[in-house]
């Protein structure tokens, strides 16, 4: 019979010793990557309708007091690290363009860079410290998710698992023992949100994945288990699947995705399809009569067609389609108002038809496919099977993504303010020096 105390304590073992200087130089490098793409997606994040209700929260409960770690909204506030965790990782969703995971279906860099981040900030450490602790984070928080799924059989969204992340990498940055290490991840994982996805998809909200509030609750676990709150044991060890024995040989962090576009990922493989079909045929989107997209079950359900929030926006699939081929972009601006309201937007919107596929629907959730068709007054369109760009068989050049995360950055700080954050997460300075463009 399997001994599963032994899981937790490999899982303890792996947050207070992992280093990426023990780990492939590919997953330095996707470290890096995902935490200059995350701060990035925060930056603009801000820039969102709706997320200064999170973030004048934070700064009304959380100021005052030990305000070490900054809000990455350009105005230079510092909180409480809690207080800063909870607004940068609810902004790190906001526009649903933060990386992902396809085996968990869910967004592990933007539940623990956050939090990694404030408490990195708050010690003084260094760049290499913040990278090893986003990198044991990670790692965690994806295998948590994949056990917790196991378990429960139900599809929970980011928060539920990512608070162990969180935890995970505030642990490891603040030089926890195994003791206090053990309840920090055993609380996270006991405290950490439900967060139901399917009905977020089919009723969107701001809460969307439960992400900034699995990272709070990562950070409070963490000052919880430091002053000798216990925790009941973690989900490793109720699972028998491979959750925690490939620590250091298998690394999720370079399996993971980035997005193009700002909306569920679902979704990216019908907008990039719709895309390509623009770059190269005639098609005059004034023409079109019908669109049919054939992707898996689970994407069927991103049915609204009238999106009266950026939200709604990003949990849809014909809008972002219609959005897409009325303006030749899915971008920020397509959240705005004006944007949804577009008569002539929201008239294809009406004219798209979601189908399952059921070759594409055997392919999911390890690959994120789809196909569309197009109906003009004169003829019909076809894509091919699409992946959509970012996918880890269809990764973003160095430069695209540079690229992205410029044009989220601007106007709150310019758009140099990325290469020169590139530049400090290649070498040994302080987390300090490397906000400072934020500041």
């Amino acid at each position: 019979m399997t001994d599963h105390s032994a899981d937790t304590d490999s899982a303890v073992t792996f947050v207070r010793s992992a280093t990426l200087e023990d780990a492939p130089a590919s997953v330095t490098q996707a470290v890096r990557v995902r935490v200059l793409d995350t701060l990035a997606a925060i930056t603009a994040g801000y820039r969102q309708a709706g997320i200064d209700i999170v973030r004048n929260y934070a700064v009304d409960r959380f100021s005052g007091t030990s305000t070490a770690a900054t809000l990455l909204d350009g105005s230079g506030t510092k909180l409480h690290p809690e207080g800063a965790t909870l607004a940068n990782a609810t902004a790190a969703n906001a526009l649903d363009i933060d990386d992902g995971h396809r085996e968990v279906k869910g967004h592990p860099a933007a539940v623990v860079v956050p939090a990694a981040l404030a408490v990195a900030e708050a010690v003084d450490a260094t760049v290499d410290a913040l990278l090893d602790a986003v990198y044991v984070g990670y790692e965690l928080g994806v295998r948590a998710g994949l056990a917790i799924h196991e378990i429960d059989g139900v599809y929970t969204g980011t928060g539920s698992w990512g608070a162990i992340g969180a935890g995970a990498a505030i642990a490891r940055l603040r030089g926890f023992t195994r003791e206090q290490t053990a309840h920090a991840l055993g609380i996270a994982e006991y405290h950490a949100p439900r967060t139901p996805i399917m009905r977020g998809v089919e009723q969107p909200g701001m809460t969307k994945d439960g992400i900034g509030w699995g990272s709070y609750v990562g950070a409070v676990s963490a000052q919880l288990a430091e002053s000798g709150f216990t925790g009941s044991g973690t989900v490793f060890d109720e699972t028998d699947i491979d959750a925690v024995d490939s620590l250091g040989d298998v690394f999720h962090v370079t399996e993971g995705y980035l997005k193009p576009y700002p909306c569920c990922r679902w979704v990216q493989p019908g907008v990039a399809a719709a895309l390509s079909l623009l770059e190269t045929t005639d098609i005059d989107p004034t023409t079109i009569e019908a669109i049919r997209v054939f992707t898996f079950e689970e994407a069927t359900h991103l049915r609204t067609r009238t999106p009266d929030t950026p939200e709604a926006a990003q949990y849809s699939y014909p809008f972002p389609i219609a959005a897409a081929l009325t303006r030749g972009r899915f971008t920020q601006e397509e959240h705005r108002p004006e944007a949804l309201a577009d008569p002539a937007i929201v008239a294809l919107s009406n004219s798209v038809d979601i189908r399952v596929e059921e070759a594409l629907n055997e392919r999911f959730p390890s690959e994120c496919l789809a196909r569309i068709e197009i109906d003009t007054e004169r003829e019909t369109f076809a894509s091919g099977v699409t992946r959509p760009p970012g996918a880890r068989e269809r990764p973003l050049s160095d430069e695209t993504r540079r690229e992205k995360a410029r044009r989220l950055v601007a106007p709150t700080l310019p758009r140099s303010a990325i290469d020169e954050t590139e530049r400090h997460l290649r070498s040994d300075t302080s987390v300090a020096t490397l906000l400072e463009p934020w500041r």
